[in-house]
């Protein structure tokens, strides 16, 4: 068993600006379980996945691939699908996946 408190928390840059992670879990496929805050008007670039991704939105509000999210939101991504994510609002959101992603945008 596995236990990551508030006070255990460490919040890293999540690769781009304006983003940050908090990771709780290295899958055995090198996949991560994070929590990611984003800053409104920040957007990550267009990423493919390798295995399925959970998305939770706990606040702000997010698109990810289109689709608008708010507060207790759920978003599935299938392994091969593509997608990108914006940030409308200051935002948290929890992610997991087993895999990790390629990023295809330059």
């Amino acid at each position: 068993m596995q236990v990551i408190d508030t006070t255990q928390r460490e919040w890293v840059s999540a690769g781009y600006e304006g983003a940050e992670r908090a990771l709780l879990r290295v899958s055995p496929d090198k996949g991560r379980t994070s929590l990611v805050r984003i800053k409104a008007g920040v957007r990550a670039k267009r990423h493919l996945h390798h295995a399925g991704e959970d998305v939770l939105v706990l606040s702000g509000r997010i698109i990810i691939g289109g689709h608008p999210l708010g507060p207790g939101d759920y978003l599935f991504t299938e392994a091969g699908e593509e997608h990108d994510v914006v940030a409308v609002e200051d935002s948290v959101f929890y992610v997991a996946s087993e895999k990790p992603v390629t990023v295809t945008e330059t």
